[in-house]
């Protein structure tokens, strides 16, 4: 699973991305290890004797936007200076095996990062061309990140937009 880690440094400026990232970040419940059902065309019993489960697509998918610190700490208020992440989190909610593909590589399309005091700064994920396949199991999911360094003391507004889930996720929260 391709999973893009965006990194950014300095105030409000555009990222500059690496690649990276990790499938089934710990973001919710425990994914399946193995896979014991066959998925078929009919969504009838196969051959085999298994049950085939109902697979979910992008809609499907629970959305997410958190914000944290060089710790991993979560929060909506934070002690200046922190360095401040944005995760995006999608977990597959569905009783059945989430899947979906994207013509890019990317789960987030547009990252905007408002501040209180009139500065934004928006940019577009570094995304590869080409059709991604992206598959979660049951509790399953994965995560992207954007890395926005030390903000100066405001308050602040990011939303990341995922064109697969069809949605905008935002969160508030300040540097005192």
């Amino acid at each position: 699973m391709l999973l893009l880690l965006m990194a950014a440094c300095g105030n409000l400026s555009e990222p500059d991305f690496a690649g990276g990232g990790e499938r089934g970040d710990p973001v919710g419940g425990a994914g399946s290890g193995a896979d014991d059902t066959d998925l078929g065309d009919t969504g009838e019993a196969d051959t085999a004797g298994d049950t085939d489960e109902a697979v979910c697509g992008a809609l499907d998918l629970d959305f997410e936007l958190v914000v944290e610190d060089a710790a991993g700490e979560q929060a909506t208020a934070f002690s200046w200076p922190a360095e401040i992440t944005a995760r995006a989190l999608f977990v597959n909610p569905c009783s059945g095996t989430l899947r979906f593909s994207t013509p890019t590589s990317c789960l987030i399309d547009a990252w905007t990062l408002a501040a209180g005091s009139g500065d934004d700064t928006s940019f577009s994920g570094n995304c590869v061309a080409g059709e991604t396949v992206w598959t979660l199991e049951v509790g399953e999911g994965t995560s992207v990140l954007a890395d926005w360094g030390i903000l100066d003391e405001d308050t602040y507004q990011i939303s990341a937009r995922s064109e697969a889930a069809q949605t905008t996720a935002t969160v508030f929260f300040s540097v005192q």
